[in-house]
């Protein structure tokens, strides 16, 4: 970091350089909130709610007001219930005995029932069972519709309308609901008069009982007929078939087989034997690929390691011979020479013995070949009976299969044929009167008391959706407001260390006349600010401060001044300079004059001596001066200096810039300044304005050491967290009093 050095150990940023902190990604740790830290969700939508318990309270009793209302206003519906039992039969067209009933099907069968009760037809049905299309609570009466005289409908097209009207009413009334693991169906209909619900609802059900009878003794009728001619049909096809067959056996010389068992008899046979000599073949192929083998390995290695040649007796007896007359050779040839007629014998001996060896072996290959040659000839003769044999099956099959066809074909026919001749019988002697597969189990009653509106219900129900609303509203108004109205707003918004909250003084307060009483709850406010700024870097205080704010009249020239009288109350020399040359203010909160200041000096007309004035022991300030044409210019030049030199005669150095935004003269003050407040006004400074701020400071590399909320309100500190620390404030000065 680029520094020069001003009064000690105390260095002033260069240009473009950053003051880093400990504990904070801007250079100054969160610790210092007043805030203990984030609520949990759950505890500030519950805040919320509290904030705005009046307006959920209206909206509740509103809603209530509204349901009562509307249930006492209401015409009272009376519901009647019909119960009946539907037992599921499959139409047995076919003899479907062997059949298994399909239980997925259940609930397709059940929904088709309901669909029956409710249908277009069964609607009309209860009309003209009950006359309904001449009934004025299903017919509307005025107009033309009815005959004034007959109260019956005047002409055919009239009459069909009161009919079609009726049949609509109905329709839309009728429901149908099961009762759950059970057969049962439940009818029910809705009317405001309580006879006419039971008629209706008892005439749905005699409808859908009749309309199934009916349906029942069409599809009997349908099948009977569809029976008939399909026997028919069958009739021929099994004459065909079975001429068919008896022709291809003449042709193919099939007289013995009567049907296809016995070819299916000799097929088997023969495929058995086809199946040995294929095994049989396996084998021998197998005994010539071994033989072969052999063979072939005796004669690459002219037979002395075979296993086979190993293995024989006499080969094994002549190998132990040789090797012991060698041995005996060798160690006689240590005491005798060669020429020694007992050594002459011993070798010929050897010569001997090896001549039989080689002979015995020459044996062994021999057989090793005939073993080959007799494997070959088998293997040969096994696949000529096999040729044989695969063309006699292949002819057999041939011949077998098509008659099996036919066979099989006539047998079908038959089968089917004898089972719809046994069904028709049966269709023919119920003359398609079946039994009736539904059952009334409870017809309808005349309800006694009306099934809605229910007085408890409807309360309730206005009851949640007053208060669901209220509560709907209340978070709308809340999340669209981006104020700052309690302090931990500040670190859920800006994630911003809070200072300090200043308490909003009433309408007869002078702020200047609670900072001079050091037991006021405003002048404690600042108190703790101060303590805040203390800890807050990591050298404990800065030497210089930045006082500002987003936008004009939200406390920070009064911040600046009390927290100049806070340090200087604690043994500080303490600085304050007002910065906002466009619009100065310290001068009239302090009484002083304004003839010379920071734009005579920075213009230097004046020196710095000149421009401070003295408010109290250790509290200097330095107005603001005569307003200057330009005043960025005067401080991109002067600036630095003269905060070099009033940091080497003060402790600390307090500036009460201007606002942030629209002005170019803050960026340059944080750029110069080690630290700088944000003060934030409660219910007035929105979010987008301060983040705004916010960029621009820190966009000039500025350093923010925190927020101070200023004019809090205690009610709002009644629904949050904040309320003992706004408590403590506010009656500080009361306890110490007192």
């Amino acid at each position: 970091m680029n520094e020069r050095s001003v009064s000690g150990d105390r260095m002033i940023p260069a240009p473009g350089d950053v003051w880093e902190g400990e504990g904070s990604a801007r250079g100054f740790s969160r610790d210092v909130a007043v805030e203990d830290g984030h609520r949990s969700g759950l505890t500030h939508y519950v805040m919320i709610l509290r904030k705005r318990k009046w307006l959920i309270v209206s909206t509740t009793a509103i809603a209530l007001l509204m349901g009562l209302v509307a249930t006492l206003l209401a015409e009272p519906v009376y519901t009647a219930r019909a119960t009946f039992e539907v037992q599921r039969e499959a139409p047995r067209v076919l003899d479907v005995n062997s059949v298994e009933a399909d239980n997925n099907g259940d609930a397709l069968f059940f929904q088709t029932q309901f669909a029956l009760i409710r249908s277009r037809a069964s609607a009309q049905g209860i009309v003209r069972r009950l006359k309904l299309d001449s009934n004025p609570e299903f017919v509307d009466v005025s107009g033309s519709l009815f005959d004034a005289k007959t109260g019956s409908a005047a002409t055919p097209q009239e009459r069909q309308r009161a009919f079609e009207a009726a049949t609509n009413k109905v329709q839309a009334g009728i429901l149908a609901a099961p009762y759950a693991g059970s057969s049962l169906i439940e009818v029910t209909y809705e009317s405001n008069d309580p006879r006419m619900a039971a008629a209706v609802a008892n005439a749905a059900v005699d409808e859908f009982i009749e309309s199934t009878i009916d349906r029942q003794y069409a599809a009997s009728n349908y099948a009977r007929n569809f029976l008939g001619r399909r026997l028919q049909e069958l009739k021929q096809r099994l004459g065909a078939s079975e001429r068919e067959l008896v022709n291809y056996a003449a042709q193919q010389g099939i007289v013995n087989v009567t049907d296809a068992r016995n070819a299916g008899q000799s097929q088997s046979l023969d495929s058995a034997s086809l199946s040995a000599l294929n095994a049989s073949l396996a084998q021998a192929t197998a005994a010539r690929v071994q033989a072969e083998q052999n063979w072939r390995l005796a004669q690459q290695a002219s037979g002395r390691t075979l296993p086979q040649v190993l293995a024989d007796p006499q080969v094994s007896t002549l190998t132990g011979q040789l090797a012991t007359l060698r041995s005996d050779y060798e160690q006689r040839l240590q005491t005798f020479k060669p020429e020694f007629p007992a050594m002459v014998q011993a070798r010929a001996k050897i010569t001997e013995t090896e001549g039989e060896l080689a002979a015995a072996r020459n044996r062994v290959l021999q057989s090793l070949r005939g073993s080959y040659e007799l494997a070959l000839n088998q293997e040969q003769a096994l696949q000529k009976q096999m040729e044989q044999s695969t063309g006699k099956v292949i002819d057999l099959q041939g011949r077998s299969i098509q008659y099996t066809i036919l066979q099989r074909e006539v047998d079908t026919n038959r089968a089917l044929y004898d089972a719809l001749l046994q069904r028709y019988k049966e269709i023919g002697v119920s003359g398609g009167a079946g039994s009736n597969s539904v059952s009334v189990i409870d017809r309808a009653r005349v309800p006694g008391s009306p099934s809605r509106p229910i007085l408890w219900l409807n309360l309730a129900l206005a009851f949640l959706a007053g208060l669901g609303l209220g509560v709907a509203i209340s978070l709308i108004l809340e999340f669209v407001d981006d104020t700052f109205k309690l302090p931990e707003d500040v670190e859920n918004k800006l994630h911003l260390p809070l200072l300090g909250m200043i308490p909003k003084l009433e309408e007869d307060q002078v702020a200047v006349d609670e900072l001079s009483d050091p037991r006021s709850g405003f002048s404690e406010a600042y108190f703790a600010v101060r303590t805040a700024l203390q800890i807050s870097g990591p050298n404990g205080l800065p030497r210089s401060l930045l006082v500002t704010s987003s936008n004009p009249a939200e406390g920070k020239s009064t911040t600046a001044v009390a927290l100049a009288y806070s340090f200087a109350g604690g043994g500080k020399r303490v600085l304050l300079i007002d910065a906002d040359m466009r619009r100065p203010n310290l001068h009239k909160l302090l009484s002083t004059t304004n003839v010379r200041g920071l734009s005579t000096v920075l213009s230097g007309e004046a020196s710095m001596r000149d421009a401070v004035q003295t408010i109290e022991a250790g509290f200097d300030v330095v107005p603001a001066g005569p307003i200057p044409p330009n005043p960025a210019r005067l401080l991109s030049t002067g600036l630095r200096p003269l905060l070099a030199e009033a940091m080497a005669n003060y402790d600390l150095v307090l500036v009460d810039g201007p606002p942030v935004v629209g002005l170019a003269d803050v960026p340059m003050l944080s750029a110069a300044i080690e630290a700088t407040v944000l003060v934030v006004q409660a219910k007035k400074s929105r979010r987008g304005v301060v983040l705004s701020a916010l960029r621009r400071l820190r966009g000039s590399r500025g350093q923010i050491a925190g927020v101070v909320l200023t004019k809090f309100d205690r009610k709002a500190a009644a629904y949050s967290d904040s309320l003992d620390y706004s408590e403590y404030y506010y009656s500080y000065g009361e306890k110490t009093a007192g």
